[in-house]
């Protein structure tokens, strides 16, 4: 009974979550949350939940829904893994029924047939029939393009229903089909669960006609116990092609494709020398909430089953052994790996399992930032929001640095109705965010619109890593970082608005991150974050121009793309560069705000004049060369020297601005030295050999 009150208290949370995203989504004008957006709404909040687990790759957002022949077609949101062969489709059944209700399984086997008519239709070449420049379009082209790499298709579907068995679904397309159904009830015994992942259980007895033998290594008198194994490569082949991702959840890594020397090593010696695979390979070190065993120390051990099985170091060799067989039909008859077991209890998996993963894994060098779920990066920016409120102490922002955090301290506090008017008040929904939005506000700012365009996981990756590059390991942020960050959440979401309000047809998401790169690069870092903190608004004329540059913006993605497809174009550098070429000026109304607080010149014949007769390019220019950090115009002035590429008078300049910028710009440069220091930095840029440090 108890059970059922808090599953029907989650339904509730979770139609709540679906009317805010609803809201986002809706356009402006809009009197009502229509239909359509309480789906778009449902899909984005559920794919949210199942991308944090593991359970999804970062799926592109495409509402396809259409007859071709006979048939209809429909999907919500697809991702296709080059290394795996995998297109995931998501489709969505949502009923809207307040209490959820029974699916039945022939409806859920339907749906699951339309989705994978998607796949179908993209084979034949169903774009070519469809209008180009459009999400929908993309989709096909893309899937059209990868048809002859697909090996299988995973529909996964979800729905704000409870699913009845659907049993097995009947295979009537070329390629292998598998369903995985999410229903209410699923997300919520998963979401209250306390666990990062959902546990996979495995029946080893079952999968090898007999159980696995092993060693033990350990007690348990740690508060664990620890086995040693041999593990067939096709029992591992076998456990990858059923889970994929899931197995690897807690790992600091994906498969990083067989690009590296270690990988590449893997593949040669699995297709060349399989036999001496166990003992070329370090292994792989695995948890587990629990193991069955059979035997005892003097008859020998052996395990039967395994629950909440995680490959916590090794996943390159698993996903390197499943690659061999479906790519290079690599014999894994004679393919073994040793293993390392460690059984952890679960209040132990958030704290325990990622030093397991730390302290094994060395094939090859991992970054701290890998290990993002307890970063401290993470844990202080989570400490300064609940700590620095904007300004007036009414309200502050939310940073909800492990999923549910935000709805555990609302539960927490809003013990009353007048405490729930309270919190929300206090902490609205609209001002919570998570590690995957952060990590897109700050890269969008850092004018790298083309990796945020990559998708949230892939960006927030990008963004670690690049922490990891600029900052020594104990940099913490501080109150000015959290109010900045703060600011350029402020921005980027009247952006967003912006957006909703123009009615893109597609590549919104695009659209908006590369309009406020290209402010931030075009104002140079004059814009006055500490401002819009203060404000806690976006000023005016900055909204105007995002609003004006947006359209033309839009347009030039979809031009500049020519017959490539657009969504893969917005992700390369290429098509950043291009769009910094844009001949959008920065408007009158908005350069004054930038010009007020504004450094002006200490050097040069302009210095004493408080600034008069500096246009709007000579402080862009100025501003410009005081972004560069000293390294690097020590660096562009060795570079100049070694290749020629700069002269000597320009090598000269370079070095006085470096100078500056190690004495942290006591003095500014004047016009002329902005002038030549940004044509400086447009040769290297054009040139190879040179690299600004991340």
């Amino acid at each position: 009974m108890k059970d059922e009150q808090a599953f029907a208290e989650y339904a509730l949370q979770l139609a709540a979550r679906v009317n805010e995203r609803a809201v986002e989504f809706r356009d402006e004008e809009a009197d009502v949350t229509a239909i359509t957006f309480r789906e778009d709404a449902f899909t984005s909040v559920v794919v949210d939940v199942l991308t944090d687990l593991g359970q999804l790759p970062d799926i592109e957002p495409c509402y396809f829904d259409r007859r071709v022949g006979r048939y209809a077609a429909k999907v919500n949101g697809w991702s296709f893994d080059e290394d795996t062969g995998q297109v995931d489709l998501v489709t969505t059944i949502l009923k809207n029924e307040g209490t959820p209700g029974s699916i039945p399984g022939s409806e859920m086997k339907e749906a699951a047939r339309r989705a994978a008519r998607v796949v179908a239709e993209a084979h034949r070449g169903l774009h070519r029939e469809m209008e180009p420049a459009s999400p929908e379009f993309d989709m096909m082209q893309s899937l059209h393009q990868a048809s002859d790499a697909i090996t299988r298709v995973r529909v996964v579907l979800i729905t704000d229903g409870i699913a009845r068995d659907a049993g097995e679904l009947e295979q009537e397309f070329d390629i292998p089909v598998s369903l995985d159904i999410w229903d209410v009830r699923r997300l919520y015994r998963v979401e209250s669960s306390g666990l990062p992942y959902e546990p996979v259980e495995i029946d080893i007895e079952q999968r090898l006609g007999r159980p696995l033998p092993c060693l033990p290594a350990s007690s348990g008198a740690n508060g664990f116990d620890s086995y040693l194994a041999i593990i067939p490569g096709e029992l591992l082949y076998s456990l990858y092609h059923q889970y994929g991702p899931r197995l690897l959840e807690l790992n600091v890594r994906s498969f990083l494709q067989a690009r590296g020397k270690v990988n590449r090593g893997l593949r040669n010696t699995l297709r060349e020398e399989p036999e001496r695979f166990l003992a070329y390979n370090n292994g792989i070190s695995v948890t587990a909430e629990a193991v069955e065993i059979l035997g005892s120390l003097d008859v020998g051990v052996a395990i039967r089953r395994i629950v909440g099985l995680q490959i916590v170091n090794g996943g390159q060799t698993v996903a390197s052994i499943h690659r061999a067989k479906d790519r290079d039909r690599a014999d894994l008859s004679k393919v073994a790996v040793q293993a390392k077991i460690t059984v952890v209890r679960p209040e132990q998996v958030e704290t325990l399992v990622p030093q397991i993963s730390r302290f094994a894994n060395t094939q090859n060098r991992v970054n701290e930032a890998d290990f993002s779920a307890n970063h401290a990066f993470h844990v202080r920016v989570q400490q300064l929001s609940e700590t620095v409120w904007a300004p007036g102490e009414r309200q502050r922002w939310f940073y909800e640095r492990a999923r549910g955090q935000y709805a555990v301290a609302k539960s927490r506090e809003a013990t009353t109705p007048a405490r729930s008017r309270h919190f929300d008040e206090t902490t609205p929904a609209k001002q919570k965010f998570d590690k995957v939005l952060l990590a897109k506000y700050e890269n969008a700012w850092r004018q790298r619109p083309h990796v945020v365009s990559k998708g949230g996981q892939k960006n927030f990756v990008a963004f670690m890593d690049g922490l990891a590059k600029e900052h020594r390991n104990d940099w913490e942020p501080d109150a000015e970082y959290f109010k900045n960050l703060i600011a350029k959440a402020i921005i980027f979401k009247r952006a967003e608005k912006i957006a909703r309000a123009l009615k893109l047809p597609a590549y919104r998401a695009n659209a908006i991150a590369y309009t406020v790169g290209l402010i931030s690069y075009r104002t140079a870092g004059r814009i006055d974050l500490s401002a819009v903190w203060d404000a806690q608004e976006c000023p005016q004329a900055l909204a105007d121009t995002m609003s004006e540059w947006m359209q033309e913006i839009y347009q030039e993605l979809i031009d500049s793309a020519g017959t490539r497809n657009v969504t893969e174009w917005c992700k390369q550098e290429a098509c950043w560069r291009h769009i910094q070429t844009l001949d959008l000026a920065v408007p009158a109304d908005l350069e004054e705000i930038l010009a007020a607080g504004q450094p002006l010149p200490t050097v040069g014949e302009e210095s004493g004049r408080k600034g008069v007769g500096l246009t709007t390019e000579d402080r862009e220019n100025i501003a410009r060369v005081m972004q560069v950090s000293p390294e690097d115009w020590v660096s562009l002035c060795g570079w100049g020297s070694r290749t020629g590429h700069l002269q000597a008078w320009q090598i000269g300049i370079a070095t006085t601005l470096a100078a500056y910028a190690a004495a942290e710009w006591t003095k500014v440069p004047s016009k002329k030295q902005a002038k030549q220091g940004v044509e400086i930095l447009r040769i290297a840029d054009a040139e190879e050999g040179w690299q600004a440090a991340e």
